[in-house]
């Protein structure tokens, strides 16, 4: 058995001799226990004695294993300091998001439409096809066709369509009428007219004078010209229309259908997002809808596959024919 404590403290704090032969008896294999026994035998307070060496030797136990986890402790902050991995200095960034400018459109003259080239009869999209899906898509709203006359301006109704990449901008869906059954904005509600509706003539620099229309009588050439497939003279029409007013919807909308049909396909690409960066949202669809089939003719896939999502997401009216539609 090995010593202990206990054994040692019985042994040398009892006199009965019985006692310490039990004890010796126990610890006979342990000399080094024996020889402490018969050590502390010759003192007179042998237990008190063996205590305080036992201090002493606890308390430079301590002093060795405090000094131990000092070492170790330092030893570990300078390591660390070394192997911890530096953290390189970042900068804030702000990037300030811009809206998306609006094209800007090219006006033609006529001798630049005179040379364009009408696309052949398979890819171009025909003024019937046009209205069937205007008319289609006008049916499924409560809005009625105005008649032709001079009427008081009343305020759009205000609406909010999606934009691209996440943004959101707060049109305008404008009262409506129909000329050879073709949709168009009324801007009469919208925009004064300075020339009260009367036919002017326009002066140039060589005494050549040019017959200035009244808006909606320009507008309504233009229509009945596309509505004839004469699309290079009613894209003059259109332009003529655009150079007074480079927002209206109806020349932008109905200029990019001729554009398309003269195979000037970037330029109608051109009209018809510029469309969808005007107040008014009255061909926001149709623009769209048409766009795809001009990124399908520029071969743009995956603007044509972007824009294809986002129509069908909408769930409009040409969110099914969206479906339909692919990419070739």
């Amino acid at each position: 058995m090995k010593a202990n404590r206990t054994l040692f403290k019985k042994y040398l704090q009892t006199a009965d001799q019985q006692t310490k032969h039990q004890v010796e008896k126990k610890l006979t294999d342990d000399d080094f226990a024996m020889e402490a026994l018969e050590g502390f035998q010759g003192y007179n307070d042998a237990w008190q004695s063996f205590e305080g060496f036992d201090r002493k030797y606890l308390q430079k136990k301590r002093i060795q294993r405090m000094s131990l986890l000092g070492f170790a402790l330092i030893f570990s902050i300078v390591a660390g300091w070394y192997f911890i991995p530096t953290t390189p200095e970042t900068k804030e960034v702000r990037i300030q998001k811009t809206p998306l400018k609006a094209p800007s459109i090219k006006i033609h003259q006529k001798e630049e439409i005179n040379q364009m080239k009408t696309a052949a009869v398979a890819v171009r999209i025909s003024p019937q096809q046009v209205l069937m899906e205007l008319n289609t898509s006008a049916s499924e709203t409560t809005q009625r066709p105005e008649p032709l006359e001079r009427i008081q301006q009343i305020p759009a109704q205000a609406v909010e369509i999606n934009k691209q990449k996440g943004q959101r901008l707060a049109l305008k869906i404008g009262r409506e009428l129909f000329i050879k059954n073709f949709k168009v904005l009324d801007y009469r509600y919208y925009r004064k007219e300075n020339d009260g509706g009367q036919q002017t003539y326009v002066e140039n620099g060589l005494g050549e004078q040019t017959l200035k229309l009244p808006y909606i009588n320009l507008l309504n050439k233009a229509i009945v010209d596309f509505s004839k497939e004469d699309y290079k003279l009613a894209l003059l029409h259109f332009d003529e229309i655009l150079n007074a007013y480079p927002d209206d919807a109806n020349a932008l909308f109905y200029g990019a259908m001729c554009l398309y049909n003269l195979q000037e396909y970037g330029q109608a690409e051109g009209r018809f997002l510029k469309l969808q960066n005007i107040p008014f949202a009255n061909f926001s669809e149709e623009g769209n809808w048409y766009l795809l089939h001009v990124y399908q003719q520029t071969k743009k896939e995956a603007a044509f596959s972007s824009l294809r999502n986002s129509v069908i997401e909408e769930k409009g009216f040409y969110a099914q024919k969206a479906e339909n539609l692919k990419f070739h």
